[in-house]
């Protein structure tokens, strides 16, 4: 295996786990928050809408209250109650009625049968308008007054006839309180929708018909306040379609012919308006419920419930939530996810890298001594401080370069460590032949070993092969190689030998070193060394046919110098 597969073996597996876990949290993540922003989402319009039917149906109770101070009705009165049209005494009474809510309905009426006129309308707690016309009269006064009978500062005089409006035509034929349609208030021009009821003077005659004004602008000023997303928006229709008030900033009206008119929700340009209520418009909703569209905004939640049965009416209130709005945080949340996901990822893989790094550095230093050892070279020293597997790894090496490489005595190279440099050389010779230079091998075979063996014994000729080993690893330089080949004979392989002459100068340099005397414990002794040489590739190409050149000329020299001892002795 490369060394970079190796490291992708290793970092691919565990840059995949990361992600995936990272992945799987993220995804885990956002589903969680999408359902439970689904929940809520259901939850929060459900409560919106209630919230808003609640604050409209007080408003429009608050109608029905100011009337039934005014007008009680008999269901609510021990004994029967007569109207009585006195416009003074009414105007007492239309004081405290226009005071009961002023929020929403501050104006309180009366039109009698003969087309006599009172209202209160209290556009404040200090500033009260009174309208009075009394039978007789053409034209209806307005005045600013202080208090109950105070006519000092007429405003302006109008042409009004209570007969002739809708709420009273409407009221006049029921005998229940009747509401009337959104219109533009004729005084005042804001949208507005009026309670009017009818009353009676003894003998059950008609006496006229009183009348509240409800000013919806209050309630999308109400709408318009609650905080519900950032795009939503909340409306109330009518039955018709009409929109009764809205949270949004267009105005449900637009002039046709110079006169003010009231837009249906299908006609609004507020696209979430009018794209949901096309949708909702053909539903009978009777109770509070949610719905989910798919509109080209993307998907929308809604709310949607009746409104103002109990009062009368039959309108609907409607919120409408682009799903993107709720969800904009959970993006937000994942996207912090991401980013922390990522720094996690980013900082598992440095540590990742970091370790596998290390463990491929040993590694790699395993494997270079696994090569150098596999060419008969001694290994580098490893440096590997580790108690792991890898530490084991390496100092089982060790031990096994010991073992297989090295004369367990002499502690050099043994004969098949010295065969496999050899082989390597020679490889590195084919491959490589500008950058090698050629080697020259030593073949030693100590003289007199035997008389060592024979006089002191078997413990004190190692000593000697030890000793002899050591002087011979002195005498070479440290990238050449000394091993024991065999009983008392050793090889000595040279690099990058130049001449004859070096060999030559390292042979007379080996003999002296060798033949220097050796100190026993009850004996000096002395022993000599016959060396034969054999160079690559000037002597031969193969290691077998070198090693027998070499030993012949040690055997030569051998032979040499007994006969040189024999002559001297003589």
């Amino acid at each position: 295996m490369s060394r970079s597969s190796l490291r992708r073996e290793l970092v691919v597996p565990i840059t995949a786990v990361v992600i995936g876990v990272a992945v799987a949290i993220g995804w885990v993540s956002m589903k969680a928050g999408s359902d439970a922003v689904f929940s809520l989402t259901q939850r929060v319009l459900v409560d919106m809408v209630s919230r808003i039917n609640v604050a409209t149906e007080k408003h429009l109770d608050g109608a029905l209250t100011a009337l039934e101070s005014i007008a009680p009705s008999s269901a609510h009165m021990p004994k029967e109650h007569h109207f009585n049209p006195d416009l003074q005494v009414l105007e007492d009474k239309f004081w405290t009625a226009s005071g009961l809510f002023m929020d929403m309905n501050n104006y309180v009426y009366f039109g009698g049968k003969d087309g006599s006129f009172l209202g209160v309308y209290r556009i404040s707690q200090s500033d009260v308008q009174l309208f009075l016309r009394s039978a007789n009269d053409q034209r209806r006064s307005v005045y600013q007054v202080s208090g109950v009978g105070d006519r000092s500062h007429l405003i302006r005089t109008d042409e009004f006839d209570p007969r002739k409006r809708p709420w009273y035509q409407a009221a006049r034929n029921s005998e229940a309180p009747v509401w009337s349609g959104i219109y533009n208030n004729f005084s005042f021009h804001y949208p507005t929708i009026t309670l009017a009821k009818a009353v009676f003077e003894k003998n059950h005659e008609f006496a006229g018909v009183v009348a509240t004004d409800v000013t919806l602008k209050e309630l999308s000023n109400f709408l318009s306040k609650l905080d519900i997303s950032k795009n939503s928006v909340a409306y109330i229709v009518d039955e018709d379609g009409y929109i009764v008030a809205t949270s949004g900033k267009e105005i449900p009206e637009r002039t046709v012919n110079g006169m003010p008119e009231r837009m249906r929700a299908v006609d609004m340009k507020t696209v979430l308006i009018s794209s949901t209520y096309a949708k909702l418009s053909q539903l009978n909703v009777k109770t509070p419920e949610t719905r989910e569209f798919d509109l080209p905004m993307g998907l929308v939640d809604m709310a949607i419930s009746p409104l103002g049965n109990k009062q009368g009416l039959h309108w609907q209130t409607i919120v409408a939530v682009p799903r993107s709005d709720f969800m904009s945080s959970i993006n937000e949340g994942f996207l912090q996810s991401v980013a922390i996901a990522i720094a996690c990822i980013l900082f598992a893989l440095t540590i990742g890298l970091t370790i596998v790094e290390r463990v491929i550095r040993d590694i790699r230093k395993l494997t270079a001594a696994a090569e150098k050892f596999g060419n008969g070279e001694a290994m580098p020293k490893l440096d590997i401080r580790r108690t792991d597997e890898i530490g084991i790894l390496a100092q089982t090496f060790t031990e096994m370069e010991n073992k297989l490489r090295f004369d367990k005595l002499t502690q050099v190279a043994n004969r098949e460590s010295l065969f496999a440099q050899i082989n390597h050389l020679q490889i590195m010779a084919k491959e490589q032949p500008e950058n090698f230079s050629g080697f020259t091998l030593l073949f030693v075979d100590l003289d007199r070993f035997k008389n060592v063996n024979d006089n002191h014994g078997h413990d004190a000729g190692d000593k000697v092969l030890v000793i002899t080993a050591a002087r011979l690893r002195s005498a070479i330089r440290d990238t050449d190689e000394v091993a024991r080949y065999g009983g008392d004979e050793f090889v000595l392989l040279l690099k990058n030998t130049k001449t004859t002459i070096d060999i030559h100068n390292m042979v007379e340099k080996i003999s002296v070193l060798v033949e220097e005397p050796i100190a026993l414990e009850n004996a000096m002794v002395g022993i000599g060394a016959s060396i034969g040489w054999a160079s690559f590739p000037e002597d031969g190409d193969d290691y077998v046919r070198l090693i027998k050149i070499a030993d012949s000329r040690m055997y030569n020299r051998k032979r040499d110098r007994k006969t040189a001892s024999i002559v001297h002795a003589v």
